[in-house]
């Protein structure tokens, strides 16, 4: 399964840890939840319980569950004599997301005492309320002794911008609040801003507060000059420019990577109406990080071609690119790969003459991203280079030739080519066949790439037109006949979103027992693919919800696991040690642990990494497309994402398995959608030092 992915924990402060031996009701309770289902009513019949953590437990299983016919059960514990029942039963109603909420939930911020409550409430609301709640919110006065809620509540407005609600009236406050003696208030009223940026309002407001922000350029908060930097770069004000040089003049000082790579992504966005920050890559070029390299490399990529071609630099840009690219890192590896793909980008006679895909000393990583450079310079010289790498011996280097290739097989592309290659009929005839062998590999990534290559219906009448499309629609059926959920799931989609819309009639079966699939989300696209054919509707014949092909209630390796478990990791470039967060996240924890002590990750590598978002490993592929077999439950609780969060990488609710990930920084876009099961407690300079490749030498627990 292909991983999207895509943070030191918040504690919670209803949290209660389960015990080391659960009862008979918790069992239950944590069993329904993961099956997902109510248990004719057992499940509501908790939340009346006598025994709190009993209710507790229950609310956050309806949390998991998101049955919006929950809602009206859920709300007495909104009243409940626990805060920790009131907290879940908040949370839970967030997690379900129905507006149905909202007067129950404003009910209850009026009247609450407890802190720890109205954080959740405020949550809640961000999560289903209207610009009512929002005003009621941004309106909230907390009391002196509970100043810090001020962070929490412009989380709240964090999650209404998530959804797209914003005013003029959740504006001025986040920027009153700008000057909060509390660096975790500062920072987060920053994220509020940007994201509910692009606003006219914003604008005027930076410029009148040019003075206040270019102080903050230099907070001794990275978290504060990180989300100052993403906010300017959102900005059409006219003094951005001037507060962003004041936070590149203190990061010359302070020397903070994650803070540089959001002052890249900021000039990139702000280079369109400044042209003169072009030149500013060039330090960031030169970076002694690899992260920022990387990620400035990344940022050129929305940079048009004439633009880095007519500026004053271009010399300086075309000899830092292709010393980059010529040279090997032997740390991150990728940084001469995205320095390659730069090339490609800007200087296409540069990367030709640098014959970079014939080098011999090229790691798999490397070769991928030479493809990826040569899929930028649109020739038929190009396309047969492309070609080549479609049917590679490694499976890596053939998924970026199918992935790439695609740029050249618009209708527009193939008219080029047509008519500017004597040789078309040959070229097309390789495609066909690579196209054929690639799918009769059954590597699921490869399929997944060819289907989505066939999808697009220009590609697939390439063939039907010579004649050759019935052995690819045999092979495309015969491809998915070897796939299985829950482990091929987003293969299966792909591959029957192709169906669809190829529309042959010989896909009807196939499509038919898609349609039984116990995945949801397999049945989905078999009816809509069906729907596209037939003019019928299918939707009732989709499943309610996916039926677990796994579930493990190993209660004595559960309950060994000690509350406060300490995980080490141990990779090439140190230790990391981190808390597993057994009552947050039970058999998410539980499969983690069962497959570290089987000597699961070991050997394994970290096979993405986003600076200043995430690494991410664990997949026995080292590709993004690997699991372990099977696919467990989301459990989604009130952890968030911090910096040092470790949640477990998905393809959608329901689908993770063994690949996890760590955070560089908060991503509140991840809570209650991603599993948190673990936070790192010591060793964050070794999560920093991370790069694609790097490995996990083993995992122990003390």
């Amino acid at each position: 399964m292909r991983t999207r992915s895509i943070v030191l924990l918040v504690a919670v402060c209803c949290s209660v840890a389960l015990s080391q031996k659960l009862s008979q009701d918790e069992r239950e309770i944590l069993m329904l939840q993961d099956q997902r289902s109510l248990g004719g009513g057992k499940l509501l019949a908790y939340l009346s319980s006598k025994e709190s953590p009993l209710r507790y437990r229950a609310a956050l299983a309806l949390a998991n569950l998101q049955d919006s016919t929950t809602i009206i059960p859920l709300f007495p514990l909104l009243n409940d004599r626990e805060t920790k029942v009131r907290s879940a039963a908040a949370f839970a109603l967030g997690q379900i997301g129905s507006a149905m909420s909202q007067n129950a939930l404003l009910g209850r911020l009026h009247v609450e005492a407890d802190a720890s409550v109205i954080s959740r409430l405020a949550e809640a609301l961000g999560r289903c309320g209207n610009e009512q709640a929002l005003d009621a919110v941004t309106s909230y006065k907390p009391t002196e002794a509970a100043s810090s809620l001020k962070a929490d509540l412009a989380m709240s407005v964090v999650r209404f911008a998530l959804r797209g609600i914003k005013n003029e009236q959740a504006i001025w406050y986040c920027f009153d609040l700008l000057d909060d003696k509390n660096a975790d208030v500062r920072w987060t009223a920053l994220v509020a801003l940007w994201r509910m940026a692009p606003h006219g309002l914003i604008d005027v407001e930076i410029s009148k507060r040019r003075d206040e922000l270019g102080k903050l350029a230099a907070d001794p908060n990275a978290d504060v000059r990180m989300n100052l930097a993403t906010l300017l770069g959102r900005s059409k004000s006219s003094d951005v420019v001037d507060i962003l040089r004041k936070i590149q003049k203190a990061e010359r000082q302070k020397g903070d990577w994650r803070t540089q790579v959001k002052i890249v992504q900021a000039i990139v966005a702000l280079i369109p109406a400044n042209n003169e920050l072009l030149s500013d890559f060039l330090e960031y070029l030169a970076s002694p990080n690899d992260h920022v390299k990387i990620a400035t490399l990344q940022a050129m990529g929305a940079l048009s071609k004439q633009v880095v071609q007519t500026s004053k630099d271009t010399t300086k840009f075309k000899l830092q690119l292709s010393k980059l690219a010529l040279t090997k890192n032997n740390n991150a590896d990728l940084v001469r790969g995205e320095a390659m793909v730069a090339l490609g980008r800007h200087f296409p006679d540069e990367f030709v003459k640098g014959k970079f895909l014939q080098a011999q000393n090229l790691s798999v990583r490397e070769k991928t991203k030479a493809i990826e450079a040569m899929s930028f310079i649109p020739s038929g010289q190009s396309l047969l280079s492309m070609i080549k790498y479609l049917d590679d011996d490694s499976v890596r280097v053939a998924m970026a030739g199918w992935d790439f290739i695609r740029r050249f097989l618009t209708p527009a592309s193939i008219n080029r080519m047509r008519q500017g290659v004597s040789n078309w009929e040959e070229i097309r005839s390789a495609l066909y066949r690579k196209t054929l062998f690639s799918l009769q590999r059954n590597d699921m990534a490869l399929t997944n790439l060819v289907a989505n290559a066939l999808g697009d219906t220009s590609y697939f009448h390439l063939f039907n037109r010579a004649n050759e499309a019935d052995s690819l629609v045999h092979a495309l059926m015969n491809a998915y006949s070897k796939l299985s959920s829950p482990n091929d799931v987003e293969t299966m989609q792909a591959v029957l979103i192709a169906m669809g819309r190829i529309a042959d009639k010989r896909f009807l079966p196939v499509l038919e027992k898609a349609l039984q699939d116990a995945d949801k989300t397999v049945a989905t696209n078999a009816a809509v693919a069906l729907q596209v054919m037939t003019g019928k509707d299918y939707s009732d014949k989709i499943p309610q919800a996916t039926r677990p092909s796994r579930t493990d209630f190993d209660w004595d390796t559960l309950e060994s696991i000690k509350p406060d478990q300490i995980a080490t990791l141990t990779t090439n470039k140190g230790i990391i040690k981190i808390q597993l967060l057994k009552d947050d996240a039970p058999f998410t924890v539980l499969n983690f642990v069962k497959l570290a002590k089987k000597n699961f990750y070991n050997g394994l590598t970290f096979h993405r990494v986003v600076p200043n978002f995430v690494v991410q490993g664990g997949d026995p592929r080292g590709d993004g497309w690997g699991g372990p077999g099977y696919a467990i439950r989301s459990e989604f609780s009130s952890a968030n994402f911090s910096r040092g969060a470790c949640g477990i990488a998905s393809a959608g609710k329901d689908t993770e398995g063994c690949q996890f990930f760590i955070t560089h920084l908060p991503t509140p876009h991840l809570d209650g959608r991603y599993t948190v099961f673990a936070k790192v407690v010591s060793g964050y300079d070794v999560v920093d030092k991370l790069q694609v490749g790097d490995t996990i030498m083993g995992i122990t627990f003390e």
